[in-house]
């Protein structure tokens, strides 16, 4: 196994295609945090990790664009794919992401999750390999020592896509239901904080 992380063989896919219900709907991805919008941190998070970042939107493509644009990022805004129904939630932007993708593994993450770690994408993808597994999951332990599957920020490899195509057309909305179906492996962060996800006004611009 290569000691580097081979780049050209990961796309980055920022999930960013949430109705945002938790915010009041508003596109969440684009709110302002900590002066800069959402999907920013996430950009600058795994832009250097992966060798192309796509983000995966449903409203608002042009301005996921100029984000895009203004990180210098080699990607561009791909909206769910026609044909698949987008109530589905995070696992047809998942699969939208399997069908664009030209290299053998998809780096998955939410537009809310502004801390992830420079090793996030390295970890997973070593451990992955280790283990022959198709999915690599970060597994964290909160302060009260429960164990948390971070199941939206996930390195998932190509050949999945035909498992989600029919997970998809039966119904499936979980994505750590449709991910434990397949040959996965959760690999160990210590840092729980890392993977925040910024998902209430409380948490997007503290309390009142």
């Amino acid at each position: 196994m290569a000691d580097h992380l081979p780049q050209s063989e990961i796309t980055g896919w920022l999930l960013a295609g949430g109705e945002g219900r938790r915010v009041g709907g508003v596109n969440k991805g684009l709110q302002l945090y900590q002066g800069q919008a959402l999907a920013s941190w996430v950009i600058r998070a795994l832009q250097a990790q992966v060798g192309t970042l796509h983000i995966n939107a449903n409203r608002d493509l042009e301005r996921y664009g100029q984000l895009l644009q203004a990180a210098s990022a080699q990607g561009q805004v791909w909206p769910d794919a026609v044909d698949i129904n987008a109530s589905l939630g995070p696992l047809a932007g998942i699969l939208t992401g399997l069908r664009q993708a030209a290299t053998p593994w998809l780096m998955v993450a939410a537009c809310d999750t502004p801390a992830l770690p420079s090793t996030l994408v390295t970890q997973l993808h070593q451990q992955a390999l280790s283990h022959h597994a198709d999915i690599a999951v970060p597994v964290t332990q909160d302060a009260d020592g429960e164990t948390r599957h971070h199941w939206t920020c996930a390195l998932i490899h190509a050949r999945t896509r035909p498992s989600l195509e029919s997970a998809l057309a039966q119904g499936e909305r979980r994505v750590g239901q449709w991910i434990k179906s397949c040959t996965w492996i959760g690999v160990s962060f210590n840092d729980p904080a890392a993977f925040i996800n910024i998902n209430t006004p409380e948490t997007l611009h503290g309390p009142a």
